[in-house]
């Protein structure tokens, strides 16, 4: 349960909070970016591909001897003088092109898809010969080219001889479908650059978060710190801390686990109705400066001073002791007493200072360290105005 305490308190401090939003919004907009960047240029290098097969294919269906897909059936066949015509012109496209494998096809009187020429080089391994079966996984494909369609890749395809970008063409004879023109492109390449985009967007994403909520910590951390100084935070009059400041930072600084050495003091201007009712609220004013540059010349180390409002003021103390706090009262008290001499007309000041050191025991936040202390001001308020009577 206190566990879970703790955490909300964290999640409330604004660093933590913008942190968080950070966190979300590079995420989300790192995907977005990347998303739309992939798909892009992926979607790019795929129309680039197949207008270099659409054109290839154009080329082949017009220069491409029809009546081999009838006379040419077996090894035998490519002594023909149509078997070598065609293959010197694939051997052509496919050199001039860089494609990596160029063939035609058709289905033989079993109903299995055949090897008509192959425009590879007779020593390659991967030759075929005229009526070698082709693979059974490319028979849908195949049968789709065979019916009058164009089968085009939607993306590079992994397969055992390599990355490749394979598609299948409709030979036609006048009207008729006679067989079938497979190309293929080596896309190693391209298939490594994507593949290598989608294993570092995580990597890219997290360096990103990392890097923005190291900044976004640091600044949120300066600007939420009670010895930084903004005008939204700032009292006009005095310069120092205003309540706005306040509420925040003693949000963020009782979301720490560890509060030992901490101290709340304040101070209450003392008899500033009269100062105001016999001489006027510039001369009120002018006392409350007094104060506020008392307290801002004494103020301990590790310390920021606020005006809450009228003529109380608060100073939130880290890292601090009893000692220290005593020493801030006596020193404050001398160094008003100085220069309230200088104030014209001449106004003797003074100030009520009441102050606790966080106790575990006593306090389960700030907001109750802060009342003890001001119960201790009011106590020596009332002392004050009791000697004063006498």
């Amino acid at each position: 349960m206190e566990t879970r305490k703790n955490l909300r308190k964290k999640i409330r401090r604004v660093d933590v909070q913008v942190s968080i939003l950070i966190i979300v919004t590079t995420i989300f907009c790192s995907s977005v970016v990347f998303f739309i960047g992939y798909t892009l240029t992926y979607n790019d290098m795929i129309m680039n591909l197949e207008d270099r097969v659409t054109a290839i294919h154009d080329y082949l269906e017009d220069s491409l001897d029809k009546s081999t897909f009838r006379d040419i059936n077996t090894k035998e066949d490519m002594n023909k003088l149509s078997y070598i015509s065609m293959k010197k012109v694939l051997e052509d496209v496919k050199m001039s092109t860089n494609v990596r494998y160029l063939y035609t096809a058709k289905k033989d009187s079993s109903g299995n898809f055949v090897y008509v020429i192959d425009g590879l080089d007779y020593e390659a391994k991967d030759f075929r010969y005229p009526g070698d079966t082709i693979e059974q996984e490319i028979y849908k494909d195949m049968e789709l080219a065979l019916n009058g369609e164009t089968v085009l890749p939607e993306e590079i395809k992994k397969t055992d001889w390599g990355n490749i970008f394979i598609t299948y063409f409709p030979i036609h004879d006048k009207d008729e479908v006679v067989g079938v023109l497979g190309i293929e492109f080596e896309a190693a390449h391209q298939y490594d650059t994507y593949h290598m985009m989608k294993l570092f967007l995580p990597v890219i994403i997290l360096v990103t978060c990392i890097i923005g909520t190291v900044i976004a910590v640091l600044v949120f951390r300066r600007v939420s710190n009670p010895a930084y100084k903004d005008m939204a935070n700032t009292d006009q009059l005095t310069q120092l801390k205003n309540r706005n400041s306040f509420e925040t930072d003693l949000n963020n600084l009782d979301a720490r686990t560890k509060k030992d050495n901490f101290g709340i003091i304040i101070a209450d201007l003392n008899n500033l109705k009269l100062v105001n009712d016999q001489f006027g609220h510039s001369s009120g004013d002018i006392c409350i400066l007094t104060a506020a540059r008392a307290i801002q010349s004494v103020l301990p180390k590790n310390s920021a001073a606020y005006r809450l409002g009228g003529d109380e003021f608060v100073i939130l103390s880290w890292d601090t002791d009893e000692e220290e706090i005593r020493s801030f009262k006596e020193n404050v008290s001398q160094s008003l007493e100085e220069m309230s001499e200088e104030i014209e007309p001449n106004i003797p000041l003074s100030l009520s200072i009441g102050w606790e050191l966080y106790d575990p025991a006593e306090d389960k936040n700030l907001k109750e360290l802060f009342k003890r202390a001001d119960e201790d001001m009011y106590r020596h308020k009332k002392e004050f105005h009791e000697n004063d009577e006498l």
